[in-house]
């Protein structure tokens, strides 16, 4: 997925592209209004990580003229310093999908990107290749997962959090980050339910060497698949 970060304060900059490339993601970042408005009418672009105060044009603006398009189908996260509820309402009802005051946690911000790509998912993922792995296939079109060419019967929920461990292979994935993907929010830590749904996708999958797969759960972290 390719993200675009409209951010001028360098640090921030760097530290918002840390967080999402650390996830596989594409980032572009621009440092003013005009810019980040020439990348959105040349390049397409799935989600926006956008601060209120960018030069030129201000990211309330910016959000207004991506609103206003409405041909193009493209998430908007507020990373920013202005913490008012007032300003929180007004980037909500213009249409931007999260807001998240600064200073933020990279895994967070990370998961909640994931959240919103996966709410435009069904217009953005006509471009994306199913994911083979072992003898397994996830098709983000279909919204299937098959196993030696048999699907597999998955609730929603299930589905993404499959998807995002596909799309991840080989990588550690925090509790935070799937429930935030699952969900769209974080869970209470006596919450069982994500455990709950990895035990069913475990049986369900049925992972293990002979299939060419097997997750693991990370010590204090979270979970992660691997090639077996």
């Amino acid at each position: 997925m390719h993200i675009l970060v409209v951010e001028n304060d360098p640090l921030q900059a760097e530290a918002i592209s840390a967080a999402l490339s650390s996830i596989s993601h594409t980032v572009t970042v621009v440092d003013d209004g005009d810019s980040a408005v020439r990348c959105f009418r040349t390049t397409h672009v799935d989600a926006i990580v956008l601060d209120w105060q960018v030069r030129e044009i201000s990211g309330i603006e910016l959000l207004h003229y991506i609103r206003a398009r409405g041909d193009t189908p493209c998430g908007v996260l507020f990373v920013t310093n202005r913490a008012d509820e007032i300003d929180v309402v007004r980037a909500l009802e213009a249409g931007a999908y999260d807001y998240v005051v600064k200073p933020f946690r990279a895994e967070e911000l990370a998961a909640r990107v994931n959240a919103i790509v996966r709410r435009v998912a069904p217009v953005v993922a006509r471009n994306e290749r199913p994911i083979k792995a072992g003898y397994y296939t996830v098709d983000s079109r279909e919204g299937t997962v098959t196993l030696r060419g048999s699907k597999i019967d998955l609730t929603n929920i299930e589905f993404q959090i499959v998807a995002s461990l596909f799309s991840n292979l080989g990588k550690p994935l925090s509790r935070e980050l799937l429930a935030i993907t699952a969900w769209g929010n974080t869970l209470s830590a006596k919450s069982r339910s994500l455990d709950t749904h990895i035990y069913r996708i475990r049986r369900k999958l049925e992972l293990g060497p002979e299939n060419g797969l097997r997750l693991s759960t990370v010590y204090s972290l979270g979970y992660r698949l691997d090639l077996s």
